[in-house]
């Protein structure tokens, strides 16, 4: 396994995948994108591996797409949208959700949009007492349908996750947990080193146990995610063509007030 853009590592039977682009918040643009797409096959077929820690490099967890990308990429083609390709959005959720073994979310700092996104596809989520959690797509113009819909519905209920959504609401880590979506909140410097004890201890349960378990419920969450992930998607694809992406990236980039039109 080689990655230009994850940290992974492999001790005693756990993996820890790290996120390692600090330099923007671990956000991701399309090449590593399609890491976090292949990644999880590549665990999935490695026999060392029997759970796995996801966390992020430097103070967040990952602030979703990467802005400036998607700046530098509007510049060249204004309705080129983000270079993530609806085949690549649907294999990260997937792929994420097919992944059979134990995943231990290990939120350090905030995570937004399809970062919140890929934290809450963890089976047990630690996050960082100061960590921001929310999908703020709207925002720079864009329908939240990498995923964010979806999961944010199946874990909130459709009311909540209006809301949230439409006014791109941002929550505190103990939010998180008293709405019931994050396991534990804990000190920073303790996010890693709880997430990798409860991996190390599921790593030595009876994996078939474990591992039917989690097939048996994330069926469960395939099945009500699949049809509004697909409208989901088909909606942000069609965000993406309209001027308001562009005027939402330019003024999250200039820290202004965006004009709508």
């Amino acid at each position: 396994m080689d990655y230009e853009f994850l940290d992974v590592r492999i001790v005693d039977q756990v993996a820890t995948i790290m996120i390692n682009r600090p330099e923007v918040l671990n956000g991701l643009h399309p090449e590593s994108h399609r890491e976090m797409e292949m990644v999880w096959d590549d665990l999935g077929e490695n026999d060392e591996v029997r759970a796995v820690v996801l966390t992020g490099a430097g103070r967040a967890f990952c602030a979703g797409g990467d802005l400036k990308d998607m700046e530098e990429r509007l510049k060249v083609n204004p309705t080129g949208g983000s270079g993530i390709s609806p085949a690549s959005a649907r294999r990260i959720i997937y792929n994420l959700l097919d992944f059979e073994k134990p995943l231990i979310g290990a939120i350090n700092g905030h995570a937004i949009g399809l970062g919140a996104t890929l934290g809450l596809l963890c089976d047990i989520v630690i996050s960082s007492e100061d960590a921001k959690w929310g999908d703020p797509h709207v925002n720079i113009g864009l329908v939240p349908g990498d995923g964010g819909l979806a999961i944010w519905t199946l874990l909130v209920g459709p009311n909540r996750a209006k809301e949230f959504m439409m006014f791109g609401t941002t929550l505190n880590a103990q939010r998180m947990y008293e709405i019931g979506i994050v396991n534990h909140v804990v000190a920073s410097d303790q996010v890693l080193q709880k997430a990798q004890a409860m991996a190390a201890e599921l790593s030595k349960g009876p994996q078939l146990a474990i591992k039917g378990t989690k097939i048996s419920i994330n069926n469960w969450m395939k099945a009500q995610f699949s049809s509004m992930f697909e409208v989901g998607l088909s909606s942000e694809l069609q965000s993406m063509s309209h001027p308001d992406f562009q005027e939402g990236i330019s003024a999250a980039i200039g820290k202004r007030e965006p004009k709508w039109q």
